[in-house]
């Protein structure tokens, strides 16, 4: 009886074995699939030359839709956007632009007052030392993110270490810092050294010692009927050189930048300047596009670890941040954001300046909505002759908007959903198939190796085995 039960077990797992490879599943996954030409291959009754020919023509197919699929991925990656010309006239309204003014302006009486205070070192009891800090004080005023080396004949004092740069800014300027009216501007540590300015982000730019804002003058709204006019009269009764810098209200001045128009106004000169404003404007359906293919951002699509929101200017003021801190382990003392990072000394921002950092690369897009400017009229008056004193008191700088009549606009010509019906068509035009039919081919793959193949296991069968297990006391009961 044992014998006749375990020779039925094993005719059962050949038998198991044998349905498992006479079963074609190529067969199978030909005439499921709507793959046009896939059935022929499975025919039995067709010559191996027709199967090979449609075997090349399925392949040559696969091989056009992919390439075609993968050239409209690249098109959607590196083109979905085109810029097009809108009407603009009388339709929209501008923030009007942001002004900041930077000088190099310092006295005598101050810069004493500042060696004293700081070295303690007096003028008539020590020249030399005196003088010696006096033109540490003249590289200081005029330092920017790009001459650090100025610092060079600096680089082993001691007693220029762990000083407040930004604090001996603001006295050294003291005499030149912003009054209320008329314009109210506010003091901000720029890349170029201390400056002035109504740009409304003052509080990543506050010389303070913290992150905080600062008053401002409020943004005025400049539109095809309103006046788009500013007049400034900068350091009054002062004779110092002006730097004018012209910006987005709503960025930080940055120089060698195409947002910042940068203007060198002189010493006496007054200047009436006209600005034609360029608006870049966005569909809606721009926002749906992943942001490294649309290649811009919106405020809310912040990034930034040391800023919000997200702006251009803000974007690279961090990213020098982080090369320097990379480089480095400091930062020069005209940022203000990450307070807790160390400010370079003098032997930290020449390691800067050794180190080229600002040939580092900074991946900051620019804004999906953007309003930039260029200096398209430029007039300059100074009054009589070299005897003449009178230019400091009637120096004014005045600055017209020109409204575009045209602008720019970002408008999606390949968004996802046309990739995707793009996909579609190409897999539909050479090889007949869709969504369901790769749907179907998935689901016959899984159901060969997860139901076959546990199918196709040997197992052991539940009646049988309880036959074994009644006969074995029987045969023990023979033998004894």
């Amino acid at each position: 009886m044992a014998m006749l039960l375990f020779q039925s077990i094993m005719e059962h797992q050949e038998d198991s074995k044998e349905k498992c490879q006479s079963h074609d599943w190529w067969a199978e996954f030909c005439e499921e699939s709507a793959v046009h030409g896939m059935p022929y291959l499975a025919r039995r009754d067709l010559h191996w030359v027709e199967r090979l020919f449609w075997l090349a023509m399925v392949l040559a197919s696969a091989y056009y839709a992919i390439s075609s699929c993968y050239s409209q991925w690249e098109r959607f990656r590196n083109n979905p956007i085109v810029y097009e010309y809108e009407y603009l006239f009388a339709l929209r309204n501008f923030t009007f632009i942001g002004i900041t003014l930077c000088t190099n302006y310092e006295t005598e009486k101050q810069v004493e007052k500042l060696i004293r205070n700081t070295w303690s070192v007096d003028l008539t009891q020590d020249p030399v030392k005196a003088a010696y800090y006096k033109e540490f004080l003249f590289v200081l005023n005029r330092l920017r993110y790009n001459n650090l080396k100025t610092l060079k004949p600096f680089e082993n004092d001691s007693t220029l270490n762990n000083l407040a740069y930004v604090e001996m800014l603001l006295q050294l300027q003291e005499k030149v810092l912003p009054h209320s009216k008329p314009v109210l501007m506010a003091p901000i540590i720029t890349e170029v050294g201390l400056c002035q300015t109504t740009s409304q982000l003052t509080r990543y730019g506050s010389p303070y010692g913290q992150l905080q804002t600062l008053n401002v003058t409020p943004v005025r709204q400049c539109g095809f009927f309103n006046e788009c006019q500013f007049m400034h009269k900068p350091f009054n009764s002062i004779n110092t050189h002006v730097f004018l810098f012209m910006h987005d209200v709503n960025e930080l001045m940055l120089p060698h930048d195409r947002r910042t128009v940068a203007f060198d106004a002189k010493t006496k000169s007054s200047y009436v300047l006209k600005l034609l404003v360029s608006s870049i404007s966005a569909d809606r359906e721009v926002r749906n596009l992943p942001v490294a293919y649309r290649k811009c951002r919106y405020h809310d699509e912040n990034n930034l670890q040391y800023y919000s929101p997200y702006h251009p200017s803000l974007c690279r003021l961090e990213c020098r941040i982080n090369w320097a801190l990379s480089m480095c382990h400091c930062k020069p003392f005209f940022y203000t954001a990450a307070p807790q990072a160390p400010i370079c000394n003098v032997t930290g921002m020449l390691c800067l300046a050794e180190s080229n950092w600002l040939e580092k690369p900074c991946h900051c897009f620019s804004l999906c909505r953007e309003t930039t400017y260029s200096i398209i009229e430029e007039y300059e008056q100074s009054g009589g002759d070299q005897s003449y004193v009178g230019e400091q008191f009637e120096r004014t700088i005045i600055i017209k908007l020109e409204l575009p009549k045209m602008g720019m606009k970002r408008r999606v010509v390949f968004s996802t959903d046309q990739l995707i019906m793009s996909f579609g068509g190409a897999i539909g035009l050479f090889l007949g198939a869709s969504f369901m039919t790769i749907y179907g081919l998935i689901y016959l793959m899984l159901y060969f190796l997860v139901v076959q193949c546990r199918k196709c296991r040997p197992r052991k069968d539940n009646s049988l085995d309880g036959k074994k297990e009644s006969v074995a006391p029987l045969g023990n009961h023979f033998v004894g």
